[in-house]
């Protein structure tokens, strides 16, 4: 015991204590936060729509099926290769390590952030603010967005650092090349953190005559860069599935993103800009910039184009999915850090601090505070049900009608967006088309497509979602002899169908 106690004061002593307590902090406010995930180790309930589709894609790999090729989704290729690790780790469960390791790099890159304007508590006290945002926007995770704040704050934190204290150097370079790679795998409409300060800091070089330091910077930026895609690319080629990736991931988002889609007009676009932007803190983060303006031109002008090319981006597809709004969390970041910064300041030169204090202790309690009081309120309720089943019935139900009229090896097909269903009864979907809507709806060809695979599949079960039982099922049904065995609700539920 004498021995032990010798090694843990060894271990904290004034050098380890920071970096350990820092880790701790954010450990907690990680496992505190991923409390609104449904894959959570305490819950286990249904995964969300997209979620579900993810999930799919990466159970349909493990069955020797390729994205794209063998299974439709219009996102990169990284966010299945993200889910087929999660399904190695736990079959249903396993993706919430996978984002808890996520959100931690995402935390700490913001610390790290707030570190270069402000103390640790204050900076301990940025991330809780900036992460407050995530609240709004957060919506079950595992998505797209969730998987691309790492790569986006890490980036950011390298920017920063440079332009305020000059440091770069090729491991960071090739970290922030590597994470622009990574993002574009995810969804190439995120990637405003480097469209900004790259675009600032070649100009800068060019302007400066600096161009033996701008080949470095551009050398091992395309290294990192090349390290993540490269693979990828040649993954999908080896598996002939490159011409499909480019249909799925490229010409398919370009008419999403269109008003040829039918969901991209430019009145629904300015709509999703100003849903998106009206948010208190992000005002406020403008404000602060702003103010700081005098103090370094070049860096907090940058702060301001960055998080309107966020906005920008976010709001091509004039879709206000919530979860569109996450990759604005680090762009908080910063100006945040610059407020407490001032603070700092002021505690050391006694100015002016009990009005600055007082402000911002009134907007942490209004606008920030409550929603991590909320989470902390839940949390032994949380605890204390975690042994409990939080699946809904009628997934139950669906999933134990197919499990008892059908073998592991038959294939089913789930009219609708309802991608769970294959997740709970462990079953491969009969088409290319796992889900049909929105997609049908952005291009109409897929659904002819879907009722051509159909037609020639006639899986064993056909799941109709709830409220999508259409003429076209309700022929479909009729006329291959597929006999009724579930509804939940005959007028508008979700329906099961056997083969006869």
């Amino acid at each position: 015991m004498r021995e032990m106690g010798r090694i843990l004061k060894k271990i904290w002593r004034k050098e380890y204590r920071e970096p350990l307590s820092v880790a701790i902090f954010l450990f907690a406010v990680t496992f505190l936060f991923l409390l609104n995930s449904p894959l959570h180790i305490w819950i286990g309930a249904d995964s969300g729509t997209d979620s579900s589709v993810f999930k799919t894609v990466a159970f349909m790999m493990d069955k020797g099926y390729m994205p794209y090729r063998d299974t439709f989704d219009h996102k990169g290729p990284l966010i299945y290769i993200l889910n087929w690790i999660g399904n190695h780790i736990s079959a249903y469960r396993g993706i919430w390590a996978v984002e808890f390791i996520s959100l931690y790099i995402t935390f700490a890159g913001i610390y790290k952030i707030a570190r270069l304007k402000c103390g640790r508590f204050c900076s301990a006290v940025t991330l809780l603010v900036s992460a407050s945002l995530l609240f709004s926007w957060f919506k079950g995770g595992n998505y797209t967005e969730e998987y691309a704040l790492p790569f986006i704050t890490v980036s950011l934190y390298i920017f920063i650092d440079y332009l305020l204290n000059q440091k770069v150097g090729r491991l960071r370079l090739a970290v922030c090349g590597l994470s622009f790679g990574a993002v574009c795998l995810l969804r190439v409409n995120m990637i405003s953190v480097w469209m900004i300060f790259c675009m600032a800091i070649f100009i800068r070089c060019i302007m400066e005559k600096k161009y033996l330091e701008l080949r470095k910077f551009v050398g091992f930026f395309l290294l990192g860069f090349c390290i993540i895609v490269l693979p990828m690319m040649l993954w999908l080629l080896m598996n002939h599935a490159l011409q499909d990736f480019w249909e799925e991931y490229i010409r398919f988002n370009l008419v999403y993103t269109s008003a040829a889609g039918g969901r991209a007009l430019f009145s629904a676009k300015w709509e999703a800009f100003f849903a998106f932007f009206d948010k208190p803190l992000l005002l406020f983060c403008i404000v602060i910039s702003v103010y700081m303006w005098r103090d370094n031109k070049l860096l907090y002008g940058l702060c301001i184009c960055y998080l309107f090319a966020t906005l920008l981006l976010i709001s091509m597809a004039g879709m206000t999915y919530g979860h569109y709004g996450m990759i604005l969390v680090p762009a908080a970041a910063f100006p945040v850090a610059s407020l407490f910064g001032l603070i700092d300041k002021s505690f050391a030169e006694s100015v002016d601090r009990a009005v600055l204090v007082l402000i911002t202790g009134c907007f942490l309690c209004v606008a920030v505070m409550p929603d991590w009081f909320k989470l902390v309120e839940s949390l032994p309720q949380i605890y204390s049900e975690r042994e409990t089943e939080h699946t809904s019935e009628v997934v139950n139900a669906v999933c134990r009608m197919i499990e008892e009229n059908t073998s592991a090896e038959d294939k089913i097909s789930v009219y609708g967006n309802w991608d769970i269903i294959y997740i709970r009864s462990s079953r491969v979907h009969a088409t290319k088309y796992s889900y049909q809507y929105p997609i049908g709806d952005v291009m109409p060809g897929i659904l002819d497509a879907y009722w051509e695979e159909l037609e020639r599949e006639l899986p064993e079960m056909i799941v109709v979602q709830q409220g999508r039982y259409d003429g076209s099922m309700s022929d479909f049904v009729m006329t291959h002899g597929y006999q009724i065995l579930w509804a939940e609700n005959v007028e508008n539920g979700a329906m099961v169908f056997a083969k006869q």
